[in-house]
């Protein structure tokens, strides 16, 4: 090979390194963990920043996704959030999270069939999910399902006996359905 061969090659490498950054699992394990943080802690700007540049690296992360549609969902972008709960589904049909956040911001938009779906979806994969039934139940009672919602309210209560909003939903619904006993 000639030294110009040579070189071009040398540029080309040097070029190609420069576009494929390869991260370590430490170093990916570290920026998921930092986007993490910050949305745990409430810092949803900040956050959703850290999830862009983590999805920048790394977009086909179903978790990543689930968890920036969260933050978006918190700073008011309820169809983005379902736009990266669609995505983090189709990546990963298995996962029930995302179905559950995806319902959540479909309630945020009052549409509540379609989260009503999701929420059956994920109890028809795990009918202990205390979350799905619970939301569900919210579902129910916004559309003035108060026997159903009363139900599933108690259902989701018995499953997380810490779950207090649970336990004071099934007395909304008791005041709703006028059981004063």
């Amino acid at each position: 090979m000639n030294k110009k061969g040579f070189y071009f090659i040398l540029i080309i490498s040097i070029f190609l390194l420069q576009i494929s950054p390869v991260f370590s699992l430490e170093s990916r394990e570290i920026l998921f963990n930092d986007a993490l943080d910050a949305s745990s802690i409430g810092d949803f700007n900040i956050a959703l920043d850290k999830w862009n540049d983590y999805l920048d690296e790394f977009p086909d992360d179903p978790a990543a996704l689930s968890n920036r549609g969260n933050v978006k969902l918190v700073t008011g972008d309820p169809k983005g959030a379902i736009q990266d709960q669609n995505y983090a589904i189709l990546l990963d049909p298995n996962a029930l999270d995302p179905y559950i956040n995806r319902g959540i911001a479909n309630e945020s938009l009052g549409l509540w069939l379609k989260a009503k779906d999701d929420y059956t979806y994920v109890i028809s994969k795990d009918e202990k999910n205390f979350s799905a039934l619970y939301n569900l139940a919210n579902v129910e009672g916004s559309l003035s399902n108060w026997e159903t919602a009363r139900i599933l309210f108690n259902k989701a209560a018995l499953l997380n006996v810490g779950f207090a909003m649970a336990r004071s939903s099934v007395a909304l619904a008791d005041y709703q359905l006028e059981n004063f006993d």
